[in-house]
């Protein structure tokens, strides 16, 4: 009886035994959650941390405080927000969005030529009636006619302003004026016939401040309006047959140093220019009623 007494003894405690083990092997105990909450939050850095912990019967599992639990919780979260701003995304934390600041455009800045300007400026000013009408006289007697040397005698004045370009060289200005007062001398017919009758020049002296930028002038003056057809050439005559050659190539050649350029002509009245002829005849030492 009294190893029965001592059997039923031990027979609560063993099937107390058998209960927990059990617990352990399925995983029922209740203090093993927090462990396993806290387990999940930490990053996974390596395989091993997937593969499953089997416990060993008659093994005891050593189980963790509650408090170092949830001390290693808000840790491990910490360490999450961390990955997750530099660069890693981790479980349950998302970084946050960083809006992109728009880039700003420069304003595009203004054109700079990339040459010299022709003669006369950056626009063709819109022709006058006069233009107009000579335009349309040659057009309507023909070339031949409109530069012959015979067409309108009398004599024409064609005065010249410049303007230089701001950083002509003082070299470069001399050679353009040498030019065009060469002209005097090279600019003929065909036939060898001078074109120009006379040409002068000088540098702009006004003090009335209206010579709006101009610093050289010239007076060229001809015979004849043929004879002033015949010189100017383009663009009112643009048949190299009926234009000076001479003056074209200086145009060409003194177009990169000059941004603008002012003509005016005009016909001297018949008795006038007969006062004129007389007085470029009359010998020294004689008077004019001499002549």
């Amino acid at each position: 009886m009294a190893e029965r007494g001592s059997v039923a003894g031990m027979a609560p405690r063993l099937v107390l035994g058998v209960v927990l083990s059990g617990a352990i092997l399925s995983g029922g105990v209740p203090v093993i959650a927090p462990l396993a909450q806290a387990h999940a939050d930490v990053p996974e850095t390596s395989a091993a941390a997937h593969a499953p912990v089997t416990p060993v019967p008659g093994v005891s599992v050593p189980v963790a405080a509650p408090e170092a639990v949830a001390a290693t919780a808000p840790a491990a979260q910490s360490a999450g927000a961390t990955a997750g701003m530099s660069g890693g995304v981790s479980a349950g934390v998302s970084a946050p969005a960083v809006a992109a600041r728009p880039v700003p455009v420069p304003a595009p800045g203004p054109a700079v030529p990339t040459g010299p300007l022709p003669v006369g400026g950056p626009a063709a000013p819109e022709l006058g009636e006069e233009a107009r009408a000579v335009r349309l006289q040659a057009a309507q007697i023909g070339l031949r006619a409109f530069t012959a040397p015979d067409f309108h005698p009398g004599k024409v004045r064609h005065i010249v302003l410049m303007r230089f370009l701001p950083t002509i060289t003082d070299a470069q200005r001399a050679e353009v004026v040498r030019r065009f007062m060469a002209l005097g001398q090279v600019s003929r017919r065909d036939n060898g016939q001078q074109v120009i009758a006379d040409i002068e020049t000088g540098v702009q002296m006004s003090g009335e401040g209206v010579d709006q930028g101009f610093g050289q002038g010239f007076v060229v003056t001809f015979n004849s309006e043929g004879d002033r057809n015949y010189y100017v050439g383009k663009p009112v005559v643009s048949d190299p047959a009926y234009f000076d050659p001479a003056h074209e190539a200086f145009k060409k050649f003194a177009a990169p140093y000059i941004i603008g350029v002012l003509v005016f002509d005009y016909a001297l009245p018949a008795h006038q220019a007969q006062r004129t002829r007389r007085a470029a005849v009359i010998r020294p030492g004689m008077t004019q009623q001499q002549g």
